[in-house]
């Protein structure tokens, strides 16, 4: 009897899980029949509220979600939906991790767009909700009271041990089988999100000390969480901010896709390892980097201002004519294509959207324009996209201090290929038998022997910090369907290493087969005699899938320069690196551009999600670097001295490169 006066349970709902659950809990604690439309006093004078309906309710349950978050009472809901008896969560007072929080996961983890439909017409209250359950049988009726029954006395008494807290417990209808479904809260709630607002402090980096597993890891020597809990934190076919991983296991490498669906968007992460294990892992850390770098996630952008205005208020503020812009006739061309998401011209009073990020330069926060520190925010009268960004210089690391550097190291490959592209440089060629480490010498002849692609390595490093080495995989036996040439890239402080990055592409590739059949041959056709009609990513490749456009890679297939690993980077072999510290290894590269009047400005774009395996997301920005872009409306090359400079300082060309020398065909980059 004591335990009826300790606690008092709000009972909410009709059918035979109310009942059901009625009777298992009134011999040991006292019953408070609510309605949803009880009072909140009559909410907050429970221990906790537990709803129960036979069918799915979504509208009624997030409203007395929202009422009980209110209240600061706890709810557990009981429900069944679709063939699946459901329990949780388990709201808890002052905690994030919500019915509305759950069911905009499942929403995302729907892999189908029917499935999404249906969840979306029930959340959007377009659909009613079905009378009945027939699957309920008195088994399953009893087993799902006797589980939430355990679930409500564990609240009471062991908090701290809850199955449905942040997790939805299901039992099948047909066959009893229970499941655990853990889910991350939801940052951007409308219920139980909290996200702050985005100021100038949060964006100052101090770089700490960041001891490495060995001299050329370049990652932190004990990361906060094992490969094991990153997949358990992030996969979940249900509930996950990733639905669906997989692994193919060909002859080439294990190649591993994971899936992950937010705000209508999908994002893919591709993992290409030595080891399926770790394949996945870098599949699930890629696609999440994505989630972070396209929209704003852990923070509400605040400042909303022209740039003339910023100056005017004293504001510390970058000029976005340094990042490189388009002409005026490419923004004509995207104001006469209606597409959907259409460059506006940039000028000084253009009113959008700024974010606060770090100058290494200055040492000091400044604004950063929303749209260039994420790729994917949605254009609007009152933010407007004046530049197409993608997600060149986003990273993801264990610290802030391993993102930073592999965001610079993608921004130096990337400049690097395009300077190469664009001025044709015949860079010089790479003799693959002088890699000093054999396990990459093994897999070129992997490759080349199971693809039948001869694989050429060249030397893009230029004027950067770092190796930077490019892949030409070409089909010397003009096989049919197969197409002709690909090209990948990779950076490292490791010029070996560079290598073996690039070979993980040309292995992505490949694990997924692309065929010149008479389908796409058609479409190649057409792009190679009209460059503007290459709109998007995938047909940048394409074009290079054909024969005929073999010779718009003449200029690296046949260069004369050659040079073995030993004499293209002699620094690095004879005095290798000693630094055990990562923080000493960017603080040098950070220096290098730095003294050659290169900034590296950084936006965290850490979300709430990446907390939970101890992650942290940046985004790069280096203006005067040139940007990666995709479709030939899309390209930035004008205001980048250095693409006309450097041809000619570094003895290319006998004379800085003129606009009319720029390589006008589309970059065979994916």
């Amino acid at each position: 009897m004591s335990e009826k006066q300790n606690y008092s349970i709000g009972l909410i709902g009709q059918g035979l899980i109310h009942q059901q659950m009625k009777r298992h809990l009134e011999n040991t604690h006292q019953i408070m029949p609510l309605t949803t439309e009880s009072s909140s006093q009559q909410l907050a004078a429970c221990s906790i509220i537990v709803y129960c309906s036979d069918t799915w309710a979504p509208r009624i349950l997030r409203e007395l979600n929202r009422r009980c978050l209110q209240a600061d009472v706890a709810l557990l809901p009981v429900y069944t939906q679709f063939d699946e008896g459901v329990l949780g969560p388990c709201v808890v007072p002052h905690k994030q991790g919500c019915v509305s929080c759950a069911e905009l996961r499942k929403l995302g983890a729907a892999s189908f767009e029917g499935d999404r439909e249906l969840l979306h017409q029930y959340l959007s209250h377009e659909r009613e909700p079905v009378a009945s359950q027939p699957w309920l049988s008195s088994f399953s009726l009893e087993t799902l009271a006797a589980l939430a029954s355990r679930e409500v006395a564990t609240y009471l008494q062991r908090s701290g041990q809850l199955q449905t807290e942040s997790a939805l417990f299901t039992l099948s209808l047909a066959t009893l089988e229970c499941r655990s479904h853990a889910f991350l809260p939801f940052p951007a709630c409308p219920d139980c999100g909290q996200l702050p607002r985005d100021e100038a402090e949060q964006a100052v980096i101090e770089l700490q000390s960041r001891p490495k597993a060995d001299v050329f890891s370049y990652r932190i020597s004990q990361p906060a969480s094992t490969p094991e809990q990153i997949l358990s934190t992030y996969v979940e076919p249900q509930t996950g901010l990733i639905s669906t991983l997989v692994v193919e296991n060909s002859n080439l490498l294990p190649t591993a896709s994971s899936h992950l669906f937010s705000a209508g968007e999908t994002m893919t992460g591709t993992g290409c390892t030595l080891r399926p294990e770790q394949s996945k892992v870098v599949s699930v850390l890629e696609a999440i980097e994505r989630y972070a770098g396209s929209r704003p996630r852990g923070k509400r952008t605040t400042v909303q201002a022209s740039y003339n205005r910023l100056v005017r208020d004293g504001q510390p503020v970058l000029d976005p004519t340094v990042l490189g812009l388009h002409t005026p006739e490419q923004y004509e061309q995207h104001r006469q294509s209606h597409a959907c998401r259409q460059l506006i011209p940039y000028h000084h009073d253009l009113l959008c959207r700024w974010v606060w990020g770090y100058s290494f330069q200055r040492q000091a926060p400044l604004l950063i324009p929303e749209h260039c520190a994420y790729y994917s925010v949605p254009a609007s009268k009152d933010n407007p996209v004046f530049a197409f960004e993608i997600s060149n210089g986003c990273a993801l690391g264990n610290c802030q201090e391993e993102a930073i550097f592999h965001g610079m190291l993608e921004v130096a490959e990337r400049d690097a290929f395009l300077l190469t592209w664009y001025a044709r440089l015949q860079v010089p060629r790479l003799d693959l038998h002088s890699l000093t480490d054999p396990t990459i010498r093994l897999l070129i002849e992997h490759l080349e022997y199971h693809s039948g692609y001869t694989i050429r390595a060249f030397n893009i490093t230029l004027d950067h910090a770092v190796p930077c080495i490019c892949l030409l995989c070409v089909d010397e036996q003009n096989r049919d369907e197969m197409p002709k040439a690909f090209v990948a890239a990779g950076s490292h402080p490791h010029p070996e290493q560079a290598v073996l990055k690039a070979l993980r592409e040309f292995a992505m590739f490949l694990a997924f087969p692309r065929w010149l059949n008479q389908h796409n041959r058609a479409e190649a056709l057409k792009l190679l005699a009209d460059s503007s009609l290459v709109l998007k990513m995938d047909q940048h490749p394409l074009v290079y899938y054909l024969p005929e456009a073999f010779e718009r890679l003449d200029f690296l297939y046949h260069t004369p320069r050659q040079q073995t690993f030993q004499e293209g980077f002699r620094d690095f072999y004879v005095q290798p690196s000693e630094c055990l510290d990562l923080r000493e290894d960017l603080e040098s590269l950070t220096s290098y551009y730095l003294k050659r009047g290169i900034d590296i400005m950084v936006v965290d774009q850490t979300a709430p999600e990446h907390s939970a395996c101890g992650l942290h997301c940046v985004k790069v920005l280096m203006p005067g670097m040139l940007p990666m872009t995709f479709g030939q409306y899309n390209r930035r090359v004008t205001g980048f001295e250095r693409l006309h400079q450097l041809p000619y300082t570094l003895g290319y060309q006998s004379h800085p490169l003129t606009v009319d020398e720029i390589n006008p065909y589309p970059h065979p980059f994916f």
